[in-house]
């Protein structure tokens, strides 16, 4: 016996002839029944009736299908404890180092997060994190411990932005890739950083030593000048303990001008805790002048580099 098509299937084929009729009738082309076609050009419509002579409409420009094309293209990801923010989290390239937008870090690493941004500021909470940062500073704060922002914390599309290394040391995570090509993943295997306490008198005289010599310089030019003074202390050239290096004898200026002793600026306390957390600004550096003065270390030291106001020397 032979086969025969179900009446169902049939019934499905003219229902199906009649829709493209009624196709072409709502679009008011008397030419006939129409159909889309690709082409080099685009999309396009062609008539059924005349093979020969096909009647060609873009629909869908090159140019068109060029930009939808790249906005299909997978984008490099961004992930926190395998949450993915990819699409929410801004990234940009400061002087070769890599920018996270830190509230979707945040939200990602701790849900429960509480954040709060005004006027440059940013300030997140939750029972195990404290965190905050002000655009245009050089460092910013987790759980009271302060971490060194070179190029600052900046602000972009209108979200607080941070190294991504230095944010993810800071909340105890590891980090693989970066740039602007790369995935970016970011995996808890430790605390975040918590408050640090430091031997009372050399943050006292470290402290007092930055303000009265550079209290009027950048972040980075407070960072060079304690990196001198604790160069010394670890030079068994100079006395051991910052004290001792900063009152030797015609070594620092503010000593003599009684300047050493006044009350030091809050930039320039956290420059001295940065120091003696190990970060240091112009290497090896032993001596440091203005940048107005010609002195002896112009003749007899081997220059390094100038931050801000000041000259350094080995």
């Amino acid at each position: 016996m032979k086969n025969r098509l179900p009446s169902a299937v049939i019934l499905l084929a003219l229902l199906l002839v009649l829709c493209l009729h009624a196709f072409a009738a709502e679009n008011g082309n008397d030419s006939g029944t129409q159909t889309l076609l690709s082409s080099n050009a685009g999309y396009l419509f062609t008539d059924l009736r005349d093979e020969l002579d096909p009647v060609y409409t873009d629909i869908l420009s090159p140019v068109t299908l060029q930009v939808a094309a790249v906005g299909l293209q997978a984008s490099p990801d961004i992930t926190v404890n395998g949450t993915s923010i990819g699409l929410a989290a801004t990234r940009t390239m400061v002087n070769e180092e890599t920018y996270l937008a830190v509230i979707p870090v945040l939200q990602a690493f701790c849900p429960s997060v509480q954040v709060h941004y005004a006027d440059g500021c940013l300030t997140a909470s939750a029972p195990t994190l404290s965190f905050s940062a002000t655009v245009g500073k050089a460092y910013f704060m987790v759980n009271d411990h302060y971490l060194y922002a070179p190029n600052d914390v900046i602000e972009q599309d209108g979200q607080v932005m941070l190294p991504a290394a230095r944010l993810a040391q800071a909340l105890g995570c590891s980090m693989t890739g970066q740039g602007l090509e790369e995935d970016i993943i970011m995996k808890q295997v430790a605390p975040p950083v918590s408050a640090k306490t430091y031997e009372e008198e050399a943050l006292y005289w470290l402290s007092r030593a930055i303000f009265s010599e550079s209290g009027n310089q950048p972040m980075n030019g407070r960072i060079a000048v304690g990196t001198v003074i604790l160069n010394r202390v670890a030079n068994d050239a100079f006395p051991n303990t910052v004290k001792e290096v900063v009152f030797a004898p015609n070594q620092f200026s503010p000593v003599s001008m009684g300047t050493i002793y006044r009350d030091p600026d809050q930039d320039s306390i956290i420059a001295a805790k940065l120091c003696l957390d190990g970060v240091r600004e112009a290497g090896e550096s032993l001596y440091f002048n203005t940048t107005t003065m010609y002195s002896w270390a112009d003749q007899s030291r081997e220059y390094v580099c100038t931050i801000g106001g000041h000259k350094f020397y080995l």
